[in-house]
């Protein structure tokens, strides 16, 4: 079962000396994103999130079980979608219209093959996803989509997922342990955590 907790600052965020995914003692650290990159420069801010040796690896794998597929789809589908669109455009005339040496095929190339790439990254990751469940398990169940991440701006970890804050809502974190969730709750003296 997992919990939610709505947390208005994570700067100061404590959490149990845990693995926030099974309960054991922590013996490692995994990075989460809680915020984008400043403009000015710099790292994106990161919450230290305690696992043990093995969630720990678990979290880097699921990440590219579902990176590689990400890519593979997004250059192969989106390389695809480039190729046609732009040389159809070429072959169109559309390169003809406007300002001398103007390149309207590429730019149409460049469109077609973004809005493909990351359709045919969704779909490669998801048949990746959907062959690698009985290895992987309830692990890979539980961790978003890269697609969905990109564009939520969430993050995720093995047994905790980031949701950033968005208008009036507060940030999110999503657990997948119930007692971690309850001991982080009474660790920063949030409200009792809805069931």
């Amino acid at each position: 079962m997992t919990r939610r907790v709505n947390v208005s600052t994570v700067a100061e965020l404590r959490f149990p000396d845990r693995c926030v995914s099974c309960g054991r003692p922590a013996e490692t650290h995994s990075r989460l994103i809680v915020g984008p990159t400043p403009q000015t420069g710099g790292e994106a801010p990161v919450m230290q999130v305690p696992h043990c040796a093995r969630c720990a690896r678990a979290t880097q794998v699921i990440f590219l079980a579902g990176l590689l597929p990400f890519g593979a789809g997004f250059v192969l589908v989106g390389g695809a979608a480039f190729v046609v669109a732009a040389f159809g455009a070429s072959w169109l005339g559309l390169d003809e219209i406007g300002q001398p040496n103007n390149a309207n095929s590429l730019i149409i190339g460049a469109a077609a093959g973004l809005i493909a790439g990351i359709l045919g990254a969704f779909v490669f990751e998801l048949i990746a996803r959907v062959a690698l469940l009985l290895v992987f398990g309830r692990a890979l169940w539980n961790a978003p989509p890269l697609t969905a991440q990109m564009f939520e701006d969430s993050d995720h970890v093995a047994g905790l997922t980031y949701h950033p804050a968005r208008g009036d809502n507060l940030a999110r974190l999503t657990f997948f342990n119930d007692a971690v969730a309850a001991e982080f709750a009474e660790l920063n003296r949030l409200p009792d955590l809805p069931r």
